[in-house]
């Protein structure tokens, strides 16, 4: 029987009692499990804060280890009667804390925050989770084995506060310790580079981890458990009457993670895509604890199920920002291009879309790298160039749903959904992919702008 992959978030993690729901999901399943979790619930915001400029200081240290003592030994004394164990969970506890603890003192007495050492302190959120869920769970008679990142082999590549795994070197070893017909807990979010040194997935990377994991293995699924209802029509905290989109594919899913939904991390579905492994989504809140599991709210897989009139979910971001460079024929002229995006990738700086021109060439980036590539590109002093900017009062907006090349239309419908709304596009980009129509308008409009697409696409008429 294949293992089933299942990630618990730190929303899921909010308070003590949640254990207790996690413990009857888990038995819900019968079947052998590979459990990935976050840090619990605001941790990683209270590790990150600390690293924030001029906070570390003694004082300041101590009141972060006193804090993050505090919320873990509540989950244990609420989860576990037995004194012995409560006993042994806290010394475990607290040789962690140790080491976070004299790991930021180091830096506070250095002067200096290397990346690394940034997201070595990251990984503590995880790394302090495992410890205490594993406890209560084997007290509570599920058995269960720990394993970290560093024991089973995930292997990362990239910078350390935004890397990728590397999955030939991880695969082998990922599929080789988790056999056996047991039970599993990793601690999600981190993996080790070439170095030995820890390296941090970013936002949503708990997921990251279980999907890798679960591609590796050929897991039947991975299972996602949040406290929100998976992939909507759009973001709910603007537009209240969004509503679930039950099914996506893997692309439609990959471009909704990559254009702003914050569902998932952006890289979640590479691995499962080639095992054809699907990726569910599932509400914690509504699971009632019966014995049963409630149906997915997403389902993410193959399969392709398209609307009539394409767009699945309309999303944006406000993080993005436009590096623009002009000349007469830049954009044609060889090795332009390449040279730049070269020297861009040697320092690490992911170029998410390329638009050009005869006379501009258009690079969509991260919002806090624009002014490191500002600094890079001069530093080329490329003839061709005549002029270069940054366009930083940008939101890109993303139409997403599969079948924008066979159908009419669409691209002009919203076109004019936002000229009804006087909101001007600065950039516009159908083609590049199947799945998503992408475009760039003035950062104050972002959101008035999701809500003239979500009313033309989801609310002026009733389409299937």
């Amino acid at each position: 029987m294949k293992k089933i992959v299942v990630k618990f978030g730190g929303s899921v993690l909010k308070n003590p009692e949640g254990l207790q729901k996690i413990e009857k999901i888990i038995n819900s399943y019968n079947n052998y499990l590979i459990i990935v979790v976050s840090a619990l619930f605001s941790v990683t915001d209270k590790l990150s804060e600390i690293l924030g400029r001029g906070n570390l200081s003694g004082k300041n240290i101590s009141r972060l280890i006193k804090s993050l003592r505090r919320i873990h030994h509540d989950f244990l004394d609420h989860n576990i009667n037995n004194l012995s164990t409560i006993k042994l969970t806290k010394k475990d506890l607290d040789q962690r804390l140790k080491v976070l603890n004299d790991h930021l003192t180091g830096l506070m007495l250095i002067g200096e925050i290397p990346e690394s050492s940034h997201a070595f302190v990251l990984s503590f959120g995880e790394r302090l989770s495992s410890i205490i869920i594993a406890s209560i769970l084997n007290y509570n008679g599920i058995g269960i084995s720990v394993s970290t990142p560093e024991d089973i082999g995930i292997h990362t590549s990239g910078p350390p506060l935004n890397a990728r795994v590397d999955l030939k070197r991880s695969r082998g070893k990922i599929k080789k310790k988790l056999t056996g017909d047991k039970n599993y807990l990793i601690p999600g979010f981190y993996g080790i580079n070439i170095n030995n040194k820890v390296s941090v997935f970013g936002r949503g990377g708990s997921d990251y981890t279980a999907a890798v994991i679960a591609g590796c293995i050929e897991a039947e699924s991975c299972d996602l458990w949040k406290d929100v209802d998976g992939f909507m029509t759009a973001d709910p905290a603007i537009i209240k009457n969004a509503s679930t989109i039950p099914l996506l594919s893997y692309g439609e899913a990959a471009e909704l993670s990559y254009f702003g939904a914050r569902i998932t991390h952006p890289e979640t579905f590479a691995s499962l895509k080639p095992k054809n492994i699907p990726l569910k989504i599932y509400n914690s809140g509504k699971f009632n604890g019966n014995g049963r599991l409630p149906p997915p709210s997403t389902i993410i897989h193959s399969k392709i199920i398209k609307r009539r009139d394409v767009i699945k979910s309309i999303t944006g971001s406000t993080d993005f920002a436009i590096l623009r460079i002009k000349g007469s024929g830049v954009g044609i002229h060889p090795g332009i291009i390449s040279n730049i995006s070269r020297k861009l990738n040697d320092k690490e700086i992911n170029i998410r879309s390329i638009i050009t021109s005869q006379t501009t060439i258009n690079f969509l980036l991260i919002s806090e790298d624009i002014d490191n590539c500002l600094s890079i590109v001069r530093a080329m002093n490329i003839p061709e160039i005549e002029n270069i900017s940054a366009e930083k009062d940008i939101a890109l907006i993303a139409a997403v749903g599969n079948g924008f090349r066979d159908s009419y239309g669409v691209a002009a419908k919203i076109l004019t959904a936002l000229s009804e709304f006087r909101i001007n596009v600065q950039l516009m980009t159908a083609g590049a992919s199947d799945d998503a129509i992408y475009l760039t308008i003035r950062k104050t409009e972002c959101e008035k702008a999701i809500r003239s697409l979500h009313h033309e696409f989801f609310e002026a008429q009733h389409h299937i």
